[in-house]
């Protein structure tokens, strides 16, 4: 526990210098009294909402879109017919404004199942091209070109908010919705979104489903940019197709990108530096495109994670510069190889594993031949054969992360053959992969819980809000994320990123969060790559310990040593084709396996 309140206490004093400058920011327009930058601050304000709506998706879920203009435009003239035709209140017509934003924004989301991510920014782009004309062709509704003109301000009863009122009412907002932000990237819901962004197939390892994470980002960033729509009609007054063409869409993703995508105070900065600091400097109008174009690129490509990025890398080089080198990483080193690591009981009794007549090829290539195998539940079952005999094919089919074109796959009598790989994750089937696939610029703690993603009982509002059952069982995940942890002598370390461990460690940390799941079937594809001889000592042991607790392990492994101290069962494959299966001794000792596998004797 007082590991997660220092790495909360380390996160205050980085967000540290980031409040200070929002609160000067906020500050200054109130004490000026001078109208035309309170306005400004009003407008900035509302772009600060809309980029932290589109950080959610770009920055944390990896969505690029260039249709949040769009979105904007929904929000401000849905607010503006409720309010300027039908006689709504601002209060009544922003819930609603809100929500025909999130829908429109779901239809944008549809394309984002199929498509990559620059796809997706075509389709949003098109969307924010096709929205201004539907605005001037509905002129019955929309006003055509020339807008709804005389939206009412908000009103408290008889008290109508001034210029100062709803700039303030657009700060309450942003504070509200940057806690709502943050409490959702230190939870699950946006550990599952960077997994969505850095490795989808590693996404629905954990239980993750990347087009309910996609359509969840996208309603996130439709909710923001129909709020503030809807903040951005009382604010002007009125709403017109100029104010939403193709350059107010494109605004909000260089907004984000400058001030530093998947970082909290990225839309602030980006908002201050690309829309306030312009409209302030007026005198270099005729220079301003010229000085913020060579600004971009030389934030591009010497900040290519914006300022807010830059200036982490920059704090995180003066730590590390500041640690005197015997030091580092003592935790790692005086691991003790002869202590187990802790492997908690499986959810449940140990998976079985049968395949019936598999087949995969790609294009020409027969990774599978009619694979016939069954793997019994709480054994160790290593695959193994030659470089290209579709020993990761065969995981990846176990896994669903493949289809097979051919034949079934039972997990313990149900045939999944056609479910997805978040639905046997559920089911308690956890995954190593060959090369490790890690949240790189999360904490090694944040990686580790990303395995308890389906282990996790509260739902979205209850961590959103923060209620006590969800931070109590947060904080118990924590600190069984810092156990396992601690087995691998990275305790010390559980704050710093992952892309920072070296190779082997990279690997242990895969292991501790497919042990973070509690599996009742775990896929291990070449764990012992890149291990030292220590660290393969202590694989072994702990691949035992995994077994001894009730858990099923399926090991594709070239180490034959491992192989032959840890299998209970090894079955050997060549070309996609099975050639034996049975105790390491008589699999390993098979004429045609050291024929095929080990070679034949001179």
């Amino acid at each position: 526990m007082s590991e997660v309140r220092g790495a909360r206490s380390r996160a205050v004093r980085r967000a540290a210098p980031w409040l200070v400058l929002v609160a000067a920011a906020a500050a200054l327009p109130l004490l000026s009294g001078d109208p035309t930058i309170t306005y400004l601050a009003t407008t900035a304000g509302i772009y600060v909402l809309v980029g932290t709506g589109l950080n959610l998706m770009f920055g944390y879920t990896g969505q690029v879109s260039l249709g949040q203009g769009a979105l904007v435009a929904v929000g401000a003239y849905t607010t503006g017919i409720l309010m300027a035709d039908h006689a709504w209140t601002f209060w009544a017509a922003a819930p609603v404004a809100v929500a025909v934003a999130v829908g429109a924004g779901t239809l944008m989301a549809l394309p984002a199942f199929r498509l990559s991510s620059w796809y997706i920014a075509l389709v949003t782009l098109g969307a924010a091209m096709a929205a201004r004309s539907l605005l001037v062709e509905f002129e019955g509704l929309t006003g055509g070109w020339s807008g709804l003109m005389g939206i009412p301000r908000p009103a408290l009863g008889p008290w109508e908010l001034g210029e100062r009122d709803i700039l303030w009412l657009v700060l309450a907002v942003n504070v509200m919705l940057f806690v709502m932000v943050r409490t959702i990237v230190g939870s699950r819901l946006g550990r599952g979104m960077m997994a969505v962004r850095d490795a989808p197939e590693m996404a629905q390892s954990v239980g993750v489903a990347p087009a309910r994470m996609k359509l969840f980002a996208f309603a996130c960033g439709g909710a923001t940019a129909g709020l503030g729509g809807a903040l951005l009609a009382v604010h002007h007054g009125l709403v017109t197709p100029d104010d939403f063409t193709l350059d107010f869409s494109i605004l909000f993703l260089l907004v984000v990108i400058i001030g530093g995508a998947a970082r909290l105070a990225g839309p602030v900065i980006g908002t201050l530096l690309f829309f306030a600091l312009p409209e302030l400097l007026t005198g270099l109008a005729e220079w301003r495109g010229l000085i913020y174009g060579a600004a971009l690129l030389v934030l591009m490509v010497y900040a290519p994670q914006g300022v807010a990025g830059a200036w982490e890398k920059l704090r995180a080089r003066r730590r590390s510069s500041g640690v005197p080198a015997d030091t580092a990483h003592t935790d790692t080193a005086d691991a003790d190889p002869g202590v187990p690591i802790e492997a908690g009981p499986p959810r449940g009794e140990p998976l079985g594993v049968e395949l019936i007549g598999v087949r995969k090829s790609f294009g020409g290539v027969h990774a599978l031949r009619g694979i016939d195998l069954t793997i019994e539940p709480g054994t160790v079952h290593a695959i193994v054969g030659p470089n290209g005999s579709g020993k990761t094919t065969l995981l990846n089919v176990i896994s669903r992360l493949l289809r097979q074109d051919e034949g079934q796959v039972i997990l313990d009598a149900e045939d999944v053959s056609r479910a997805p790989a978040e639905r046997l994750a559920r089911r308690g089937v956890a995954r190593v992969f060959q090369t490790p696939r890690l949240l790189g610029t999360s904490s090694l703690r944040d990686n580790v819980l990303l395995g308890a993603y389906t282990r996790e009982r509260s739902g979205g509002p209850a961590i959103v809000l923060r209620l006590p059952w969800a931070r109590r069982e947060q904080a118990e995940l924590a600190e069984e994320a810092d156990r396992l942890l601690a087995g691998h002598g990275l305790a010390g370390r559980a704050s710093e990123e992952a892309a920072s461990l070296p190779h082997g460690e990279q690997r242990l940390l895969e292991v501790a969060r497919a042990l973070m799941a509690r599996p009742r079937l775990l896929l291990m594809d070449e764990p012992a790559a890149g291990l030292t001889p220590r660290e393969l000592e202590s694989l072994g042991r702990l691949i035992r310990a995994i077994r001894d607790t009730g858990t099923t392990v399926v090991l594709v492994e070239h180490h034959i040593e491992l192989v032959a101290s840890v299998a209970d069962v090894v079955t050997v494959l060549d070309r996609g084709r099975l050639v034996t299966s049975g105790p390491p001794q008589e699999a390993l000792g098979d004429a045609r396996v050291v024929e095929v596998y080990l070679g034949a004797p001179a």
